[in-house]
């Protein structure tokens, strides 16, 4: 049911509730009109609740992801009405070709690309039920944002499986097409540099409309409709000024406002910094700003009259700081990434984390930075436009090689804290790169939940290690690589990882430091075996192996035992897995490290199970699972339960497999760890399967249920020794399938559309 004829439903039914309403009290006889319109207003909003609850999900009943990543509207937009109109209209004629109807807003920076696209977006939204993507293409950033990321990104959001994405640019354009086919969706394209950067992101409907902001004209786009935007008319501006400093101080002095935008080039950008400055400033005159713009021996060194140009407007307000303002814009244009929060300032300019967040209040009221909201951790978000970052890297920061060797040593230390409360017990492999402190109190802020602080941080963290090899601090470079692995690879964070793998790898080499090429070599592998490219897993752990010897380093040869054996776990390979992982288990042991020490027990363990020897892996589990609960290690022992649960399952115990997997249901759950989560149910689906009623009222304690005209039923034969489940994501694991793939059965496949 399209949204018309839902609302066609809705309004009927509210008919019908007038109609009934007058009915039941005409048989009284002594009630009003009063109440009478009271009902029928009940009537109709219960009507229309029911109408916007029931297109919540998506048209049609589908349950299909419904994305809504429009950013808000600003309230203060003005002028444009024309231009605002004419794509609002466009938008709604979307549908009359063959391919996607493509709208193209071109214009220098600051004209105001971005909040045109917003708010056209946002009145034609209704017309795209299924929803509305947006992403920033940072096109004019050192490192633009490369279309494959941003294409596994929208496919994440239409609801593809991570694992499901494929490495290739090409096949990941086919998979976008795939899923937008007959979806009347809305794609906003902010900031592009070029067509080479829009055209991958382009689906093949004419359902689906995009919205592109760029500097230049797209016009080699083809079909695009191309609106290039101007400066604002002298009203406008003028109108711009009253909305930001105030409409009735604007209206005392209207010659001095005309005077005033001007000088600012009736460009957006400059007219609202100038009438931020107002604002801050009550007792300042209108006057006496035009007059300071008009200065040459301070603002008119890039500036003619009538024409502003955007470094001149931002270096206004740059200059009307106070020095230790400006320093904190000077060095926040050393900053890697896009967005940053206050720590991160503190460790650039060396200062409290409280003169920092003053900073930073600061660059926001002199609108030179914008707050951007809370983070998943409840910490405030800052970033620059681009231009003005543009403007912050221009400026000369004489101590600009300390500043960032700071920022480096507090992600360091902030990271580092994360892995030990994500993943106690971690022998962690350090450099020389000296740490900056941060505050106790910042880092138990930050890290109440330390995976949802990676998620914030995550691309941060591997513009810091671009950062790191470019500015020749090779130890900071490897090592925030070595402490982001178990995050990247909790996360499927596939592209990131192997970005950050790969710089840090070459800034292991350039320093010639065997270690720490052995190190990067070692997550290398790990990477490759996640990827389930297990050649190549072995060629890193053979050039680990090298480096680790050279350096006589000999834990770390203890833990390649481990890797390689479930490398050969996962090839078949059971003799020489259970070989290198009984060995494992010996020198990890007698190296100090518990945490490897059980992963190689546990390892060891799916090997006897591989085997079908159930019996004697079941009291493995249970010695890693004790070690794990020992050291506080969740994620591990979220997995341990899982692999007792199977072998419990194996071994003709289905009620102790069902508590076991419901135990690591919820632990995963709280970790957010989905992959583990997918695990868990396809268990429980299989416990069902083999054991019934039983199993599936433990399934409905964890709120699982068998499905719609379902009964659990007994399979007539076990599984096989070899269908023990691997750890690789991406490898074929059961009968051809991915793990991700419950589809093999349904109890298993309704669990794992829960996370779905």
């Amino acid at each position: 049911m399209n949204s018309r004829a839902r609302w066609l439903v809705g309004i009927a039914s509210t008919a019908g509730a007038f109609a009934a309403a007058g009915a039941g009290w005409d048989a009284f006889g002594d009630v009003g009109p009063v109440q009478y319109a009271l009902a029928g207003i009940t009537a109709l909003a219960s009507g229309i609740l029911a109408y916007a609850q029931s297109s919540r999900s998506g048209p049609s009943g589908t349950g299909r992801p419904v994305p809504r990543e429009l950013p808000r509207d600003i309230t203060d937009f003005t002028g444009r009405d024309g231009e605002v109109d004419d794509l609002v209209g466009l938008l709604r004629r979307r549908g009359r070709s063959t391919g996607p109807l493509v709208a193209a807003i071109a214009g220098k920076g600051g004209l105001g690309k971005t909040t045109l696209a917003i708010r056209a977006a946002q009145r034609a939204a209704d017309d795209y039920p299924d929803g509305q993507l947006f992403a920033n293409l940072r096109g004019y950033d050192p490192v633009p944002a490369e279309p494959a990321g941003i294409l596994g990104r929208f496919l994440r959001t239409l609801g593809t499986d991570p694992r499901e994405i494929p490495d290739a640019l090409h096949d990941r354009e086919q998979l976008l097409r795939t899923l937008t086919a007959g979806r009347r969706l809305l794609i906003v394209l902010d900031n592009a540099n070029g067509p080479r950067q829009v055209r991958p992101l382009l689906p093949g409907t004419p359902d689906v409309a995009v919205i592109v902001t760029s500097r230049t004209p797209l016009s080699t786009i083809e079909g695009a409709h191309t609106i290039v935007l101007d400066l604002l008319e002298p009203e406008e501006a003028v109108e711009l000024l009253g909305r930001v400093a105030g409409a009735r101080r604007v209206a005392d002095d209207p010659a001095a406002a005309r005077r005033l935008v001007a000088l600012c080039g009736h460009l957006p950008l400059a007219v609202r910094i100038a009438g931020a400055r107002l604002a801050e400033r009550p007792d300042v005159p209108l006057a006496d700003l035009a007059d300071r713009l008009a200065d040459e021996r301070d603002r008119l060194d890039h500036l003619e009259i009538g024409d502003l140009d955007v470094r001149s407007t931002f270096m206004l307000s740059h200059q009307g700081l106070p020095e230790e303002q400006q320093r904190a814009f000077r060095v926040l244009g050393l900053f890697p990434g896009t967005d940053f929060t206050a720590w991160a300032l503190a460790a650039l300019m060396d200062v409290p984390l409280r003169t920092a967040e003053h900073h930073l209040d600061a660059l926001v009221s002199a609108q030179l930075l914008d707050a951007t909201g809370p983070d998943e951790t409840g910490t405030v978000r800052y970033a620059f436009h681009d231009l003005i970052r543009a403007l912050a890297r221009e400026q000369p920061e004489p101590g600009a090689a300390a500043a960032t060797e700071r920022l480096l040593g507090a992600y360091l230390t902030v990271a580092a804290t994360a892995e030990d409360r994500f993943q106690p017990g971690e022998v962690r492999k350090t450099g020389a790169h000296p740490r900056h402190p941060v505050e106790a109190r910042t880092l138990d802020r930050l890290l109440r939940d330390p995976v949802a602080w990676f998620i914030g941080e995550q691309r941060n963290i591997v513009a810091c290690v671009r950062l790191a090899t470019a500015c020749g601090f090779w130890d900071a470079a490897w090592e925030l690589t070595h402490i982001g692995a178990p995050f990247f690879e909790m996360l499927a964070a596939w592209d990131d990882w192997e970005t950050a793998v790969e710089l840090a790898l070459d800034a292991a080499r350039r320093s010639g430091d065997r270690r720490a090429e052995a190190i990067t070599l070692f997550d290398t592998g790990a990477l490759r075996r996640d990827l389930g490219r297990l050649d190549e897993a072995l060629v890193a752990y053979e050039g680990a192996r090298a480096g680790y010897a050279a350096s006589g380093d000999e834990h770390g040869l203890a833990a390649l035992l481990l890797l390689e054996g479930i490398i050969h776990r996962n090839l078949g390979d059971w003799e020489r897995a259970a070989r290198l992982l009984g060995d494992g288990v010996v020198r990890l042991g007698a190296a100090g490290d518990r945490r490897l020490a059980a992963q190689s027990r546990r390892s060891l363990a799916i090997v006897l199970g591989n085997q079908g020897r159930h019996g004697e892996a079941i009291p493995l589990f249970q010695e890693a699972l004790a070690e794990f609960q020992g050291l506080g290690d969740r994620r591990a022992e979220a997995y341990a339960w899982r692999n007792l649960a199977q072998a419990q399952l194996e071994f003709g115990e289905p009620e102790a497999s069902a508590r076991s997997f419901a135990r690591s249901l919820e632990m995963t759950q709280r970790l957010r760890d989905q992959r583990g989560e997918a695990r868990a149910l396809q268990g429980l689906g299989r416990v069902s399967v083999a054991e019934g009623a039983a199993a599936a009222a433990l399934r409905r304690r964890c709120g699982v249920s068998p499905g719609p005209g379902r009964s659990p039923r007994r399979p007539t034969t076990t599984s096989s020794p070899g269908s023990w489940t691997a750890t690789s994501p991406r490898r074929t694991v059961r009968d051809g399938r991915r793990p991700s793939d419950a589809r093999g059965h349904g109890p298993a496949a309704r669990c794992h559309s829960r996370i779905r």
